[in-house]
């Protein structure tokens, strides 16, 4: 994982422990020693995929949109990251060859099955498990 991806983690665990309203970047930023600017590029990502909300004015920023029993590591991660893999090959369904050769990977087939079981795991991980 990215270290965006570990502050995001952090970032929405945060926004989860917070009864009710919203939480401004500023206060996130300084409670976690996270950089605000940071945070923001976070933010925008969790944002546009729809995990967090953002309020505006005086008692605005962000909570969570959807409850925390529901937000799995693996959106986390996928909305951070993108499609992510232990190879990157994996990324990319029905293919058998790596890119730049024409030989088959004989890493693909034996690490595939291992691979689906990372992300079943990640899948069943959720942010209240944290």
């Amino acid at each position: 994982m990215r270290k965006e991806t570990d502050y995001a983690i952090h970032m929405l665990k945060y926004l989860a422990k917070q009864k009710a309203g919203f939480i401004s970047l500023r206060e996130l930023a300084s409670d976690t020693d996270i950089s605000f600017l940071f945070l923001q590029k976070i933010a925008r990502k969790l944002r546009m995929s729809r995990l967090i909300k953002a309020g505006a004015g005086v008692s605005g920023g962000y909570s969570l949109n959807i409850p925390a029993k529901r937000i799995s590591l693996k959106m986390i991660i996928e909305t951070i990251e993108g499609n992510s893999a232990i190879l990157p090959c994996l990324c990319v369904k029905n293919t058998s060859t790596c890119k730049g050769s024409n030989k088959k990977c004989i890493l693909k087939a034996k690490l595939t099955k291992m691979n689906k079981k990372i992300g079943d795991i990640l899948d069943k991980t959720k942010l209240t498990d944290l």
